[in-house]
């Protein structure tokens, strides 16, 4: 008992020094606002803070307060199910929302149909979620870019669309192909200038700009579907005809307008939740975590959810329910963190990531630095942090743990309004975290 409180004390007399340090030196190192709390998880009072019960806007950060409550909403063991059904002429695909589905996986579940030949339509049961495929909270320049997918009961490859550009003959035009079935308008250029490809939507098409050098080889873009219906239709009648299936397809979003009588024949199952969620975490998959965070709100009350935002009472809800933690007047309008709409005080999600610690499996998923296929790889934080990052245009946060000390410790920091680039944030969170451990 002694020592514990030496430590408590020595702690709170080191931090009370890294306090003034940082309040002093924060501002000089990258001018922006700031906002902070550290403490150990098992204590009711934090150890250090500054301007912590101000509403910030967490960014990717929300994903610890999605992934703790799939954990507790849904379970590690959940797993996503798509089903293969008939009617006396139709087949029936129904989609659950599951963000791993692969087109190989809908061609594995059509293996079922073999042996039979229905004489009416592919329907595609998309009726699980009620809300438009993107959030309106979003900015409308971030729909159809790379990291803000379009998320929808179905969901096939990620959402994403590949771009192979091959450059051609000096001064002529390269040549581009994608996996989609999407017509693309091609002004890249072969030049000897280093290689600059912009993808971009010229209405139901792609459009590629730039210039590719005569000596690269393939390069490869990516881009995502500014609509979904059209892309999960070019998706399925291109699995279609792989199997050697040419019936029509229509989408279904309606669940009273599907056929009532039905034989399940197949299923697939997603790899379990527990599986899903780490590398989610650790490469900050906004699909994977928007795709969930419909999950959980359809889960809780499925009558009632027609808009993101109806998620915010569901969610605040929950984290009472599981984790005896208030959180009046912070806003949930998706589970990704994309929106700059959501906002929580770091005292909230200081509270909550204390609950949380009790989690293991949360805990474990959570990002070490240096890690592969990790937003810490890159990052000069000690070795005994686990933490998540949320990175936007003028925002930067890192929230988590100090794993490896006499009494574990949670941190939040956020810095908000600095100038970019990012990159001359991020060393100065690091440092605040460094400097505390």
């Amino acid at each position: 008992m002694v020592s514990r409180i030496a430590f408590y004390v020595l702690s709170f007399l080191f931090l009370s020094g890294c306090l003034s340090t940082h309040q002093r030196l924060l501002y000089d190192k990258k001018p922006a606002f700031y906002s902070y709390i550290v403490g150990g998880v098992h204590r009711d009072n934090s150890l250090l803070e500054h301007e912590a019960d101000v509403y910030i806007t967490p960014a990717s950060c929300q994903k610890t307060i999605t992934a703790l409550l799939a954990y507790k909403a849904l379970g590690s063991d959940y797993r996503y199910e798509t089903k293969l059904s008939l009617t006396t002429k139709d087949v029936i695909i129904t989609f659950s929302g599951d963000p791993t589905l692969r087109s190989e996986h809908v061609l594995k579940l059509l293996e079922a149909l073999k042996e039979k030949r229905m004489p009416g339509k592919v329907i595609l049961d998309a009726s699980v979620f009620k809300t438009p495929a993107y959030s309106r909270n979003i900015i409308i320049d971030d729909m159809g870019t790379r990291y803000s997918r379009p998320v929808s009961s179905t969901n096939i490859d990620q959402n994403l669309i590949s771009v192979t550009i091959t450059p051609g003959v000096l001064g002529k035009p390269a040549t581009i192909e994608n996996n989609a079935a999407y017509t693309v308008e091609c002004d890249v250029v072969t030049t000897l200038e280093k290689s600059a490809i912009k993808l971009s939507w010229n209405g139901e098409g792609i459009k590629a700009s730039g210039n590719i050098h005569v000596a690269d080889k393939p390069i490869m873009r990516a881009i995502s579907p500014e609509t979904i219906d059209g892309y999960i239709l070019n998706k399925i009648k291109t699995i279609l005809k792989t199997a050697n299936i040419s019936n029509a397809v229509v989408i279904v979003k309606d669940g009273a307008k599907l056929p009532k009588i039905t034989e399940v024949i197949a299923t697939h199952y997603s790899e379990p939740l527990g599986v899903i969620l780490p590398p989610a975490l650790k490469r900050s998959d906004n699909l994977v975590f928007d795709c969930i965070y419909l999950k959980i709100i359809h889960k809780e009350k499925p009558q009632t959810i027609n808009e993101w935002q109806d998620g915010d009472k569901v969610f605040k809800s929950l984290i009472k329910t599981h984790f005896n933690v208030e959180m009046n007047n912070a806003l949930f309008v998706d589970g990704s963190g994309l929106s700059r709409y959501n906002r929580i005080q770091p005292r909230q999600l200081f509270k909550l990531l204390q609950k949380g610690y009790g989690v293991k499996e949360f805990i474990d998923a959570l990002p070490s630095p240096g890690e592969e296929n990790s937003t810490l790889r890159g990052r000069a934080l000690p070795k005994s942090i686990k933490a998540k990052t949320g990175i936007m245009s003028g925002i930067s946060c890192l929230c988590g743990y100090n794993v490896d000390d006499i009494s574990p410790q949670v941190f939040v920091i956020a810095a908000h309004n600095f100038a970019p680039p990012i990159s001359g944030i991020n060393p100065v969170l690091d440092g605040f975290v460094a400097d505390c451990f």
